[in-house]
């Protein structure tokens, strides 16, 4: 069982009604560099060793828990974290696992009209972008891997958002031509690629939810996938904790920026606190002109609003940038996998589908089991999983737009048997390397941040896995006025010329920008299929480069190691990208795993709880399917 450096804790609820607390709860770990949106979460709380303070409850479905930070006295816990409280969805038939509530209820009842796996996933996306405003939404866009049961074909749908026709490769070096100063705005000295309008890409979420629509919807009419959003704009939606701490991280900017108004309660001057209701009004009067025209973004009237808007701020994107930006549809990534006889499918660069098989490839031919996890073995397993990582994002300093960029020899080694095993060899029992070259990264890829998963089973057997994204909490920091979107930072996700990272490691011209160009994404919305044909495991994360690793350390735990998708879910989770070359693990994994890394050469580093967050769906032996949304989001899971 697992030990982790840090605080001991033991999760505690408390009654409203009880004397005596009870010991058990929930928490959230901060990261020490990163901004990130989702790399703030919680972490599960075991017995405090100093006072909390600053702690700020947020209810969720399964109950109050109080947060704290890493300022607490470092030790060793003594035993594993308990499971978390959150439900073990059981279901028959369907089933849903949202970042949001209530938007895996949304999508079920959509199913349960007859809906299709489409109409219900974007009628619960829809829901998120309003829910989880903080980390995705319109102005954004989005992955997807849908799994069409009676073909059994997989398709991959690439609605990310685009680089501007006027945008340039080196148009943020020294802030560029572009970066025209905006007197009286608080962004004006920040940097370019991350607020204000210059950070914006073309946001291509709405046309990707018609696209998915036409293809494989359409049981239920279009509008009425809007109605529930539309109800929760209109009327106010609970402010749930993790939106709460967004706003409170961001207070400072979101008070001085005019545009972002709507998050500031009137009666106090604050931003709204959890617990608060949120009305959206404006959203929602974009939100029915959308019903009548899924088109009106990018060639109606509130085209040319949003553009507007976004030139106010600076910004380059203009009404043909958004009528030329489409979705793409592509073919999935497929990787076979022996262990268990499943096929794999996920999306193609610009995302990761890629890295995620490519650990999955490497630790497959290992054969694990239960058995590697014992006392006995748990440290040699952890290593390996952490060797396939560092060599699996080695390669994505490679990656790019694959409409840019050819991708057709990388993605043939990272899907092949042959490649995999080559690498596997290459991989000692008893010694790790701390020189980037080794594992061939010799370029490196800016960071990406943020995002929202969604994950749906329908009762036919299609599976969706949609990761959105407006990168860091909040995007650009900015909203258009005219529509109520929140815009996205997707220019941050580019790679700079003459810009190296903080380990002096020079960009990667393979995500260098270009008109129309998609910037790199950590997203791998992921759909394990077994020999049946069945939908095994349906899964994907938010948490930017944290992604692809979360993804596949949940997918060893349950399809391997024998862990339901809660457990999966709930367990502590390692990281390594290479950059830097530290193992980054949770508080909860054992000191004995951590100690033993250490001595085969692993430098550490434990980020508290959080970090990514995970939607999942798996189906058990018996034959029913069991859901579970991560703790460290206040989301949910419905079905039937």
């Amino acid at each position: 069982m697992k030990l982790t450096k840090k605080q001991v804790v033991i999760l505690g609820l408390v009654g409203a009604t009880c004397a005596v607390a009870i010991v058990a709860g929930l928490s959230i770990g901060i990261p020490l560099t990163s901004t990130s949106e989702e790399e703030k979460p919680q972490a599960k709380k075991l017995v405090p060793l100093v006072p909390l303070t600053n702690s700020a409850s947020r209810p969720n479905a399964h109950g109050k828990f109080e947060s704290w930070g890493k300022d607490t006295e470092e030790v060793y816990a003594v035993t594993e974290p308990p499971p978390s409280p959150t439900e073990l969805g059981e279901y028959e038939h369907a089933a849903v696992s949202a970042d949001g509530q209530p938007c895996g209820q949304i999508a079920k009842d959509i199913l349960l009209q007859n809906g299709t796996a489409a109409d219900a996933a974007i009628a619960g996306l829809f829901c998120d972008g309003v829910i989880n405003t903080q980390s995705m939404g319109l102005g954004g866009g989005f992955l997807l891997t849908y799994y069409e049961k009676a073909t059994g074909k997989a398709y991959s749908l690439n609605a990310r958002e685009t680089a501007p026709a006027a945008a340039y490769e080196d148009m943020f070096e020294g802030n560029g031509e572009l970066s025209v100063k905006a007197e009286g705005r608080w962004w004006e000295n920040k940097d370019p690629r991350l607020k204000g309008g210059l950070a914006v890409a073309v946001p291509g979420e709405i046309r990707g939810y018609y696209e998915l629509y036409e293809r494989f919807g359409g049981n239920i009419p279009w509008a009425d996938l809007i109605e529930p959003t539309i109800k929760l704009c209109e009327d106010g939606h609970l402010v749930n904790w993790h939106m709460a701490r967004a706003l409170r991280i961001y207070e400072s900017d979101i008070v001085q920026e005019p545009s972002m108004s709507v998050f500031v309660n009137p009666e106090t001057g604050s931003v709204y606190k959890e617990g608060d209701i949120l009305k959206r009004p404006q959203l929602a009067q974009t939100l029915r002109a959308l019903q009548q025209d899924p088109d009106a973004l990018n060639t109606g009237e509130l085209s040319y609003k949003l553009v507007e808007d976004i030139q106010s701020f600076n910004g380059i994107i203009t009404h043909q940038d958004l009528q030329n930006a489409r979705p793409v549809w592509k073919e999935a990534v497929n990787v076979s996998i022996q262990n268990g006889g499943l096929t794999m499918y996920s999306v193609p660069p610009p995302g990761s589908g890629l890295i995620l098989g490519f650990i999955m490839n490497i630790i497959d031919e290992y054969g694990l089991t239960e058995a590697d996890l014992s006392p006995e073995n748990t440290v040699l397993t952890h290593h390996r999983i952490t060797e396939a990582m560092k060599w699996a994002y080695a390669k994505r300093t490679e990656l790019g737009d694959a409409d840019f960029v050819d991708m057709s020899e990388l993605t043939k080694n990272l899907t092949s048997d042959f490649y995999s095993s080559e690498i596997r060899r290459q991989i000692t029992d008893d010694r790790t390397f701390q020189d980037p070259e080794h594992y061939g990264a010799v370029t490196a890829v800016d960071e990406d941040h943020g995002t929202a998963h969604f994950s749906l089973l329908a009762p036919n057997g299609d599976a969706v896995s949609a990761t959105s994204t407006i990168n860091l909490y909040f995007g650009a920091g900015i909203r258009s006025v005219q529509t109520g979107i929140v815009l996205n930072d997707e220019m941050d996700d580019f790679s700079a010329p003459n810009i190296t990272n903080y380990f002096g490691i020079p960009p990667s011209p393979a995500n260098f920008i270009r008109p129309g160009k998609r910037p790199l994404s950590s997203m791998c919305p992921a759909v394990f299929i077994d020999s049946q044909g069945n939908a095994r495991l349906i899964l994907g994360a938010a948490g930017g480069t944290k992604i692809s690793s979360a993804v596949a350390w949940a997918s060893l735990r349950n399809l391997w190691f024998g862990d339901d998708i809660k457990e999966a879910i709930d367990a502590r989770r390692i990281h390594h990208q290479i950059y830097p070359m530290t193992l980054s693990y949770e508080n909860g994994i054992l000191k004995d795993i951590i100690e033993g890394l250490e001595k085969i050469g692993h430098e550490t580093d434990e980020f508290g709880v959080g970090g990514s967050v995970i939607c999942g769906i798996a189906r058990g032996n018996n034959g029913l399917i069991y859901a579970n949304s991560d703790f460290r989001k206040a989301g949910e899971v419905a079905g039937f």
